[in-house]
């Protein structure tokens, strides 16, 4: 997705617009993403006291894989993001408050690498399929949303581990 800031420059109001991106190899880059489709973003661009406001609100189905039971299941990523922009070299000093970046206003910039940090910021840490998600059994891998198993699960202290085992000596 480019943006051209002369354009934007010799604009009195804001810019909008909708597009679709596509975000090829996130599956290889996240372990808990399957799939993800295109990502459909909606900008807003607008030039304000000699800098540029760049606005995206955007959305993408993704496949995910839950980190109980490993099983995949679809959820929608949806973000906002806002990134300013100056073609002027002394008002890049950062702020404090928000960074402002150097662009050309000659050449396009592409605002995919703003997208993809925006969905990759959306996606949820450990993804869970469901909140009452029971998971794997640790010891035969039975998925316990679908069966159960007669494995012995229960924990034990290892501090206590010895006295387990005088405990269940033949006598």
């Amino acid at each position: 997705m480019l943006l051209t800031f002369r354009e934007l420059n010799q604009r009195t109001g804001p810019l909008h617009w909708e597009e679709e991106v596509r975000l090829d190899g996130m599956e290889k880059e996240n372990p808990d993403l399957i799939r993800l489709e295109p990502v459909k973003v909606g900008i807003t661009a607008w030039k304000d006291q000699g800098l540029f406001h760049v606005q995206g609100e955007q959305s993408a189905k993704a496949t995910l894989r839950c980190s109980r039971c490993l099983s995949g299941f679809d959820r929608v990523l949806s973000a906002r993001w806002h990134r300013v922009f100056t073609d002027d070299g002394n008002r890049v000093e950062p702020s404090g408050e928000e960074e402002i970046l150097l662009v050309s206003l000659d050449r396009p910039t592409d605002l995919t690498p703003y997208i993809r940090e925006a969905l990759l910021l959306s996606m949820p840490f450990a993804p869970v399929c469901r909140e009452e998600c029971k998971g794997l059994c640790p010891t035969c891998g039975t998925d316990w949303n679908r069966a159960s198993c007669q494995c012995d699960n229960r924990r034990i202290d290892p501090r206590l581990a010895k006295l387990g085992e005088l405990l269940n000596r033949d006598p």
